[in-house]
């Protein structure tokens, strides 16, 4: 009882930051990023939240806090405990403020949910919509009738109209059609954007090519671009028969790549990252035909990362683009022939 009443700002302190996690973890911040990055035209409740700087509040707040409960305990009392009292919440206030921040804001700033911001109107490009327990998820397919398709998980800050925005000359020459799928919060997508929901939006647009649309595994090719190459190696792993599978920029453990950007993320911090795609694992599993497209000028996915995943498959082509950036490793020049042809 006495060390409670010496440290009963520390204690304090503690149990609200704890208790402010756990509201924060039940609103959860993903639904937060998304609205940050909606056109709030026709949301304004989502105007409340169109500043980054709405993320800061929690550490404000924290702060605040700590400085009134501080300054008044400091008055009331003398000697050295109110010195260990303030080190201490000090203390745990910035390790605290550093873990929410790693946690919590994890799933945007890993992937950067993007909505439509351009219109687009393609021939033969149409919308496909799935459900992942009764929420609906929306993708762009180009059907042209081709007896081919290729499914393409794409990067953070990307989304369906976008890569198609990019492409659109290309589908001309095409000789297969293309799937290219959005994740929750992307696009015209809301949801959870979570790993496992990601996995089971998959299976629902598998299920789609394979069922409804009548493709065989054999004529389904799987792509993915930086994050997106974590999806994809689940998909590859988990549907076997796949023509093939094509990955740019990929990465041993999506930790790595976090790593690479801040180097905290070992021992307990690993926690923090919250998207695990196991790369280096699924490809263990993985037997159809595998192309990887890397470079050394490749700032976001280290180069050393995507040499040892690529140890780990059975049948594996790997091609250097040299001294190129992140994203010019996914739009090179044979951008369209492994989408398309």
């Amino acid at each position: 009882m006495k060390f409670v009443i010496k440290h009963r700002l520390f204690i304090s302190i503690v149990l609200f930051t704890l208790f402010f996690f756990l509201f924060f973890l039940y609103m959860d911040l993903r639904e937060i990023m998304f609205l940050l990055h909606r056109d709030y035209k026709n949301n304004y409740i989502g105007g409340l939240f169109i500043h980054s700087w709405f993320f800061l509040i929690p550490m404000v707040v924290f702060f605040i806090l700590m400085i009134v409960f501080t300054a008044f305990y400091m008055k009331k009392n003398k000697g050295m405990n109110k010195w260990i009292t303030f080190s201490l919440t000090l203390f745990y206030e910035l390790v605290f403020t550093f873990v929410y921040s790693l946690y919590a804001l994890a799933p945007g700033f890993c992937f950067f949910p993007k909505a439509y911001a351009i219109s687009i109107s393609i021939d033969k490009v149409k919308e496909v919509e799935v459900f992942v327990e009764d929420t609906s998820y929306t993708s762009l397919y180009y059907d042209n009738d081709y007896n081919e398709v290729t499914l393409l998980f794409v990067g953070n800050a990307q989304n369906a109209k976008g890569v198609f925005h990019n492409i659109k000359d290309d589908l001309d020459t095409s000789k297969r059609n293309l799937l290219i799928m959005d994740y929750p919060m992307f696009g015209y997508n809301y949801g959870t954007l979570n790993e496992e929901t990601i996995y089971k939006e998959v299976d629902q647009y598998m299920s789609f090519l394979i069922e409804q649309e009548g493709y065989s595994y054999k004529e389904i090719r799987i792509c993915g671009f930086s994050i997106g190459t974590g999806v994809a190696t689940y998909c590859a792993s988990k549907y076997k028969d796949v023509e093939s599978l094509i990955l740019f920029a990929p990465y041993y453990t999506f930790s790595d790549a976090m790593n690479h950007l801040v180097n905290v993320f070992h021992g307990p911090l690993l926690g923090c990252v919250r998207f695990k795609f196991p790369s280096y694992s699924n490809a263990l599993n993985i037997t159809c035909p595998t192309i990887i497209y890397y470079s050394d000028g490749d700032k976001i996915i280290p180069m050393e990362s995507t040499l040892k995943l690529i140890q780990c498959f059975k049948d594996c082509k790997a091609i250097l683009i040299p001294n190129v950036s992140h994203n010019m490793v996914f739009y090179n020049k044979d951008l369209a022939l492994s989408l398309l042809h």
